[in-house]
This record gives C-alpha cells, structure tokens and sequence, in this order.
C-alpha cells in the first residue's frame, strides 16, 4: 500500500518522489492511486460474460458488437474514473484551537491544476480512532479546472493536547460508477485542543484586585494617565486605534494602579488531587481574567509564564495548559 504523506518532486520518467520527514503537500501521482471494480462494475462484467456466451452460441453479430461496444465503454470509464483524480494537490489549511468536548475543524486545502473538472471526490477519514469504522465520515464535494477549494473536515475532540487529522481516504466512481479509484493523503496537521473551562469562576484576587473589580477603585485600571508605544503583548482593548487610524503611529492607553491588576493563577490554588479538573479550573481563570483585562500570569509544576495581557499571551497560557504533562514543548 502506498500512501502519499509528503512533498512530491520529479523523478526520471514523470514519477513522484515522495519524502516523509516533509507534510507541505501531497501530489496525488499516477503510482499512488489505485483502482478496483465496484460491485456494480462486476454485476457488469458477468452481464457482458452472459451476454458474449448467447451472440458465440446463436452466432448472432449484433450481440458481439453489443458486448464489444459496452466492453469498450467501460474501458473508456475505467481511464475516466483514474484520471479524476491523479494530479490533485492536497495541501493543509488553518485549523483554530478549539476546547475539550467541542468539534475540530481541520481545513484542507484542494488544488486541480489539470485541464478539467473533478467530480463527486469524496474525502474519508476517522472521526476518532477509538470508534473504528463507525466512526468515520465522509465529505463529497466537486472542483472545476484550475481552481482551489478547502474542504473542512469536523473531528471530535473529546480531550486536550494536540489532535491529529491523522490518514485521509480520497475516492471517486465517477463517471458511471463501474469502478472505484481512491489514494491515501497524510499530512502533518494537527489542532490544539485545550482544557475544556469549568469549575469556580471567581479569580483568586488579592483584597485590593478585589476592590478594584467590585467597582472600589479610584487608581485602578479606569484612571487614565496617558499613552506610550505599543509593545508585543499589549492588550488590543488599550490600543488607541483612532490615532492608527490617523496614520500617527500605534499609541497605547496607559493607567494608574496597573500593577494591582497582576494576577497570578497558580497550580497550587487550585483544590483537588484530578489533574484534569485543575486544568479545567485555571482554563476558566484565564479566560475570564482576559476577558476582565486583567495582567495576568500562569505557574504550572513544569511552566512558568510571567503576568501579561493581550491574545498571543492568553494563547500562550492556554497552550500550556493543554500540553501540561506531555512531551511537548509548551514554549
């Protein structure tokens, strides 16, 4: 079986060389696609074989031509069937981070560069690995000459870490279903899956966070004091976006009392001995101190993440979390 799991490049003869340490794309050459009959296409063969017997034994030339004529048809259907799709170009789209319990949606990314429209592909792949055969599904689409299309294909993800497409089946009965081509496409896409968020929402503040955000505040984050030049990790909520607008550069708000708006969610705050409930619980933490603008900050037993804000530093927390315990490298 040979499947299809890397960068194609030209060898002597037209062929594809295939490398697997690469995911960039999949070329679907001429020697990774294969073909059998369907259940239709042999009921067909049998028809033909009783059709033959009868014009050899009644000598009747109508039917051998008859019997040569649809022969030939299928032939011409057979090349039809393997050319729709030898030449397709899979390569991996953007796939968004989703939480534990909710749907992946891998995006790929279908190239026809021949000179004709590609019917009824159908896309086959495991939802999850652990519900075998029934578990798969299938996404049937059409692509006309020349042009690109992203097929998205939802996969459940039932816990966190990082999630696998894994092997993808591409097949075709077009034109009339006599035989079935189909090639295997395995690209290295993956979706990182977080905590799914639950637990006690309230922040582990400090007595003076805690008058700030019950609205006791009067040098909290509400007291405006000025501006400064963006830096990586700022909040967009504090970008002054009418001066960017305005072509005067990327000012940021600044506030009195911002350094009462640190939080620090550590591990050790969080009661209970289920890993995964305590993951689930700094999830929420952090979600909602973003959600608050709060500066906030992640201690893990193997990660320690300073106190900032904005969404590369929210997914950065997040991704720590959801890589917390495995062989991954968080950073």
């Amino acid at each position: 079986m040979n499947v299809v799991t890397a960068v194609a490049s030209s060898r002597p003869g037209g062929t594809a060389a295939v490398h697997p340490s690469h995911g960039r794309f999949v070329l679907l050459a001429l020697r990774s696609v294969y073909i059998l009959p369907t259940r239709h296409g042999l009921t067909f063969a049998l028809a033909l074989c009783a059709m033959l017997v009868g014009a050899i034994n009644y000598n009747n030339s109508l039917g051998h031509m008859l019997v040569f004529l649809l022969a030939s048809l299928a032939l011409v259907s057979m090349l039809h069937t393997y050319r729709n799709l030898a030449g397709l170009v899979f390569r991996p789209g953007r796939t968004m981070p989703v939480f534990a319990g909710d749907e992946a949606r891998f995006a790929l990314r279908l190239s026809n560069r021949g000179q004709r429209t590609r019917h009824q592909l159908a896309l086959t792949y495991a939802r999850h690995p652990q519900q075998g055969k029934k578990g798969r599904a299938c996404v049937t689409l059409n692509l006309p000459q020349d042009e690109s299309t992203v097929a998205e294909l939802p996969v459940p993800a039932p816990q966190r870490g990082m999630l696998s497409l894994g092997r993808v089946t591409v097949a075709g009965r077009y034109p009339v279903g006599l035989f079935r081509a189909w090639s295997y496409v395995q690209l290295a896409q993956t979706c990182m899956v977080y905590p799914q968020p639950s637990g006690v929402r309230k922040l582990p503040l400090t007595s003076t966070q805690a008058e700030r955000d019950s609205g006791k505040r009067g040098s909290g984050r509400e007291d405006f004091s000025g501006f400064r030049e963006y830096v990586p990790g700022d909040s967009p909520r504090h970008v002054h976006w009418k001066a960017v607008a305005r072509d005067q550069g990327m000012p940021v708000k600044t506030f009195t009392g911002a350094s009462a708006a640190d939080v620090q969610l550590r591990w050790d705050d969080v009661d209970g001995a289920d890993i995964e409930a305590r993951l689930s619980q700094l999830c929420l933490w952090v979600l909602e101190a973003d959600r608050q603008g709060f500066r906030f900050g992640l201690s893990l037993p193997d990660a320690e993440i300073a106190p900032a804000s904005g969404d590369a530093h929210r997914t950065r927390a997040l991704t720590a979390l959801a890589l917390y315990g495995s062989d991954t490298d968080s950073a």
